[in-house]
C-alpha cells in the first residue's frame, strides 16, 4: 500500500544497520511484489518507505536509530520497540523487525497476510493496554472534545486533546484494534503542567523511547531516563526526566522530544496548530523582512560575525542602522523570552555589522544593465531598500530627496546617539555603489514631471513628515511644536539657533512612545530640565524598555495620569503655562490599554516649550494622483504596493502611517519585486550571501546552567557622560556577544525533524468516472485539493450524487474521500470540529463558503 510521506523521502542517516557507518552500493530487493532498490545498509522499512509502501512503526523515526539498536537509555545496545514493522522473509522462519532488518540483496519480503496482521494486532493490544483508548474504538470520537463523554467514560481513560492529530490513532485505525485489548485501567503517572513550555503526562507515554534517543542520542542534551514503578497493571515503564524538573534535569527546550513524540504525552503548549511551523521559530516569523534569525545569531555564537552579516544582507541592506534602531519584533517574539529573558537579537546584528569582513560581497548580485529607468520619491529606509535591490537588478534608478542627505527618518527622525550619522553614511554609500544616482534637495510634489523624463516605473516613499497637534486651545502657540518638526531640527543642528526652535529651562514632552523618549532625551542634551507627560500609567506606556530605563538614567522626569487640557502664554520668566488634567484609568479599550478618565482635577505649570509626540501623520500631495485614506495614507496593494495609478509604488511610513524601519524595508521589498517585473525582470531579489554550507548542528550536547543562564547586556555610556551626541549603546564587547548568542534555544531545528511516516489515506480521484463508483448511501465528502488539503466537509442524503453535483459545478477539487454515515448531518459536524481542532481554522465547507471552490 502507498504510504503516506509529509517530509522528501531520502536514505535517512540514522536508519543505518548497527556496525554500518556509510551506505554502500545499491542493490534491488522486493517488496509485496514490487521491486525495490536500496543501498547496503539501509533497514527494510527504510527502502519500503523510500518507495512508498507502508509499514507501520510506532517507535521508529527518520531521524532516530532503528529501535533494536538502542537500549532503554538511548545508547547503542538491545533494546524494546513497538513490534508493529513486523515483516517476512522468503525462506526465513518466522517474523522479523523492519526497522533494524538490514536490506539484501535478491531479499524477498512480505509485508502484508493474516500472520502478519494477527501479530500486529496483538502487539497494538499490549500498546494500547497502558494507554487510554476508549476514545478510538468510539463512534462519536470524531468532533468530541474529549471533556466530557456521551458515554460517561472516566475521564483519565479518555484519549487526549491532540485526537484529530495523533500519530498512535492513525497507526491504530490502521492496523485495527483487537477484541482482546484489554481495558485501561489507570496507572495515576505523574502528570506537570506547570513548567515551561510542555505539557507532560506520563500516563499517555507508550514506552515507544523517541523522546529518549531524541534527546540523549540525536541532541546530546541527556536530560530523559526510563523510569519503572509499580501500578495496577502490574510494572510499568515509562520515559521522564533525570531529575524533578525540566530545569533541573538540564533541559534545553529545543523541542526535539515533543516533535518526535507520537502521542500527547508531551505536548508543546506556545504552539499554534494554524501556524506550527512559524510558532517553533517564532522570531524568524516575527521578522518583517524574512531575516534567518537563528543562522545568524548562531554565528555570532561562533565569533562569525562576517558570515552572521551575510546571512542579514540576504534579506535587507541595513544591517547597521537596523542593529542600533530596529524595533526588534523576533526578540518580542523569542521563545527564550518564555523561559526568562529573550535574546538581544537586534544587539547581535549589530556588534556583527560592526565586525563585518565584507565576505558577503563575494556573491553579491548586480545584473547587467536593463536599459530601464525607475525613479524612487524619498530617500528613506523604504525608498533605499527599492532603489538598493533595483539596481541590483540591472535597472538604473534616480532618488529624489527633499533635504540634504539620504536616510530619511532614520537620519532625520532618530537622535545620533541612538544611530550615529556616520553609520547611516556607511550604508547609504552601499546603494551609491550600485549606481544609484542621488538628486538632494528636490522636493517632488507631482508625478508627470519624472515620466516626462523618462522613468519607467515610480516609488514614493515620502514617509510621514506631519505630526498630530494636541487638539487643544493654545496648541498653535510659538513654543509648541510637534515631534517630527523637533528632531528633525535637532539632527540637523538648528535647535537653539537664531529663528528657531527654543528650548528654554523646561520642556514637557507629551506622549508616552519611542518618539516621546527620543524628543525627551534629546532636550535633556540641550541642557533643560524635562517632563515626558504620559496620560496613562508606566505599565500601558509603549516606550521600549531599553529607551525608558534611558530617560530615566539622564534625568528625564516621567509623569504619569496627565492629559494637556490647554496652553497659553507664559506671564513670568517661562514662555507657556499648561494645564494638565489629572486621569483615573477605567476598562480597557481597543488598544488593549485601560482607558484615561479625567476626574476633574487640574494641574498649571509653567514651561518654555511642548513638545507634541502624539503620533504623525502623512503630508498629502495632490500631484500623486493616487488614492489615499482618509489618513492620507496611499493605498496600496499588499502583494506589490502598486497604487491606484498605473507604474506607481508606494512603501513605508506614507502607507503604514508611522511604523518601525524593518515594516519600511520589508515593503520595500515587495516593491522591488513587484516593479522589477513591470520593468522587465523576474522579480527574483533573493541573493544567497553566505555558501560555506555552515549549518546548525542537531548535537547540541550537555551544557550545565544553560536553561537559568540570563541575559547578557550591551556596553552602556554612563548616564552622566551622556551631555552630548555620543552613541549611548556601545555594544556587546565579542566575549558577552558569543556569550549572548550562545542563549539561543535553536529553536530552528525542530523543524527540520522529518515527520512521521503516517498510514496510507483513502482519498480518491475527483474524477467522474471514480465518482460513478461511489455509494448511493448517505455520508460525508471531503474534497481535497492537489496538496492534499481539505477544501470542504459535506454532509450528503446520497454521496455519488453529492459529488457528482460539485463536479458539474467545476469544483477546483483533484481528490475526494467518503464515508458512509446514516446521521450525515451530525457526522459532518463533528468531522469539521475535528478539522478546527487540528488546524485551528476551518475548512472551506459549508454551504456559505462552497462558492469558494469554483
Amino acid at each position: 500500500m502507498d504510504a503516506v510521506v509529509t517530509s522528501e523521502i531520502r536514505w535517512w542517516k540514522q536508519s543505518l544497520t548497527a556496525g554500518v557507518e556509510d551506505f554502500g552500493e545499491t542493490i534491488a530487493l522486493t517488496i509485496d511484489g514490487q521491486r525495490v532498490q536500496a543501498p547496503v545498509g539501509a533497514t527494510v522499512l527504510n527502502a519500503a518507505t523510500a518507495a512508498g509502501i507502508y509499514i507501520p512503526a510506532l517507535c521508529a523515526h527518520p531521524d532516530l536509530p532503528p529501535a533494536a539498536q538502542r537500549s532503554c537509555r538511548g545508547e547503542p545496545g538491545p533494546g524494546s520497540g513497538c513490534n508493529l514493522c513486523l515483516v517476512e522473509i522468503e525462506g526465513q522462519p518466522g517474523q522479523r523487525n523492519a526497522c533494524s532488518l538490514p536490506v539484501a540483496a535478491g531479499m524477498v519480503v512480505v509485508s502484508q497476510g493474516k500472520e502478519i496482521a494477527a501479530a500486529r494486532q496483538a502487539n497494538l493490544a499490549k500498546i494500547l493496554g497502558i494507554h487510554p483508548h476508549v476514545c478510538l474504538t468510539c463512534p462519536q470520537r470524531d468532533g468530541c472534545s474529549r471533556s466530557q463523554c456521551s458515554y460517561g467514560n472516566p475521564p483519565e481513560t479518555r484519549c487526549c486533546t491532540i485526537f484529530a492529530s495523533c500519530e498512535l490513532r492513525r497507526v491504530a485505525d490502521y492496523i485495527g484494534i483487537p477484541n482482546s485489548t484489554p481495558p485501561y485501567k489507570p496507572a495515576a503517572l505523574p502528570v506537570i503542567k506547570d513548567e515551561p513550555f510542555f505539557d507532560r503526562d506520563y500516563n499517555l507515554c507508550i514506552d515507544c523511547r523517541r523522546c529518549l534517543v531524541a534527546c540523549n542520542v540525536v541532541r546530546g542534551v541527556g536530560c530523559l531516563e526510563v523510569k519503572e514503578v509499580q501500578t495496577p497493571l502490574g510494572l510499568r515503564h515509562y520515559v521522564g526526566t533525570i531529575a524533578p524538573t525540566l530545569i533541573e534535569s538540564g533541559c534545553s527546550f529545543c523541542q526535539a522530544c515533543v516533535t518526535v513524540c507520537p502521542t500527547g504525552a508531551l505536548i508543546d503548549r506556545t504552539l499554534d496548530p494554524a501556524r506550527r511551523e512559524e510558532s517553533m521559530v517564532p522570531c524568524k516569523s516575527a521578522c518583517p523582512a524574512g531575516i534567518d534569525v537563528p543562522r545568524y545569531v548562531q554565528l555570532a555564537a561562533e565569533g562569525k560575525f562576517g558570515e552572521a552579516t551575510a546571512v542579514v544582507r540576504e534579506k535587507l541592506p541595513f544591517p547597521g542602522i537596523l542593529g542600533r534602531a530596529c524595533f526588534a519584533m523576533c526578540e518580542s517574539a523569542c521563545r527564550r523570552g518564555q523561559l526568562d529573558d529573550p535574546l538581544s537579537i537586534r544587539g547581535l546584528k549589530r556588534i556583527a555589522s560592526d565586525n563585518d569582513t565584507g565576505i558577503w560581497r563575494q556573491y553579491a548580485k548586480q545584473l547587467p544593465p536593463s536599459g530601464k529607468r525607475a525613479a524612487v520619491v524619498g530617500a528613506g529606509p523604504a525608498g533605499l531598500t527599492v532603489a538598493f535591490y533595483l539596481a541590483k537588478q540591472g535597472h538604473g534608478v534616480t532618488v529624489f530627496e527633499g533635504e540634504r542627505a539620504a536616510g530619511g527618518m532614520a537620519r532625520y527622525g532618530i537622535p545620533s546617539y541612538r544611530v550615529p550619522t556616520q553609520v547611516i553614511d556607511g550604508e547609504v554609500a552601499e546603494v551609491e555603489r550600485l549606481g544609484v544616482e542621488f538628486r538632494h534637495g528636490r522636493q517632488i510634489d507631482e508625478l508627470d514631471c519624472l515620466f516626462a523624463e523618462g522613468f519607467d516605473a515610480v516609488f514614493v516613499g515620502i514617509g510621514c513628515q506631519g505630526g498630530d497637534k494636541l487638539g487643544i486651545p493654545g496648541d498653535d502657540l510659538p513654543g509648541v511644536v510637534d515631534s517630527v518638526s523637533y528632531l528633525r531640527a535637532a539632527t540637523m543642528g538648528l535647535v537653539n539657533q537664531p529663528d528657531s526652535i527654543q528650548t528654554g529651562a523646561r520642556v514637557a514632552v507629551i506622549g508616552g512612545g519611542n518618539v516621546a523618549t527620543d524628543s525627551a532625551r534629546t532636550s535633556r542634551r540641550y541642557g533643560a530640565a524635562v517632563d515626558m507627560v504620559y496620560r496613562r500609567s508606566r505599565e500601558e506606556m509603549p516606550a521600549r524598555s531599553e529607551e525608558f530605563e534611558g530617560c530615566v538614567d539622564e534625568g528625564v522626569n516621567m509623569r504619569y495620569l496627565l492629559a494637556p487640557k490647554r496652553i497659553e502664554a507664559g506671564t513670568g520668566k517661562s514662555r507657556l503655562n499648561i494645564a494638565y488634567a489629572q486621569m483615573t484609568l477605567g476598562e480597557a479599550d481597543a488598544s488593549g490599554r485601560r482607558r484615561p478618565i479625567a476626574t476633574g482635577a487640574e494641574v498649571e505649570e509653567s514651561v518654555d516649550l511642548v513638545v507634541a509626540a502624539i503620533g504623525q501623520h502623512p503630508k498629502r500631495f495632490g500631484g500623486f494622483g493616487v488614492v489615499t485614506d482618509d489618513k492620507g495614507r496611499i493605498t496600496v496593494r499588499a502583494d506589490s504596493m502598486l497604487t491606484s495609478r498605473p507604474r506607481v509604488f508606494a512603501g513605508g511610513d506614507c502607507v503604514l502611517g508611522p511604523s518601525t524601519l524593518i515594516e519600511s524595508v520589508a515593503q520595500g521589498r515587495v516593491a522591488a519585486q513587484a516593479m522589477d517585473i513591470l520593468l522587465g525582470g523576474d522579480g527574483d531579489i533573493s541573493e544567497r550571501l553566505l555558501r560555506d554550507g555552515w549549518e546548525t548542528s542537531p548535537h547540541i550536547g550537555r551544557d550545565p546552567g544553560f536553561n537559568q543562564r540570563r541575559k547578557f547586556h550591551p556596553i552602556m555610556l554612563e548616564p552622566q557622560a551622556r551631555t552630548g551626541w555620543d552613541e549611548v549603546e556601545a555594544g556587546f564587547d565579542e566575549a558577552s556577544a558569543r556569550a549572548e548568542a550562545s542563549r539561543c534555544l535553536k529553536c530552528n531545528l525542530a523543524p527540520l525533524i522529518a515527520d512521521a511516516v503516517l498510514p496510507p489515506e483513502s482519498w480518491l480521484e475527483f474524477s467522474e468516472a471514480v465518482v460513478q463508483a461511489v455509494s448511493t448511501e448517505p455520508g460525508v465528502f471531503q474534497l481535497l485539493d492537489t496538496d492534499k488539503n481539505v477544501l470542504c466537509i459535506k454532509g450528503v442524503e446520497n454521496l455519488r450524487e453529492g459529488l457528482l453535483s460539485q463536479l458539474a459545478r467545476g469544483a477546483s477539487a483533484a481528490y475526494f474521500i467518503v464515508e458512509e454515515s446514516a446521521m450525515f448531518t451530525s457526522r459532518e459536524s463533528q468531522m469539521i470540529q475535528a478539522y478546527l481542532q487540528q488546524y485551528g481554522k476551518m475548512p472551506g465547507g459549508g454551504d456559505d463558503e462552497m462558492d469558494d471552490l469554483f
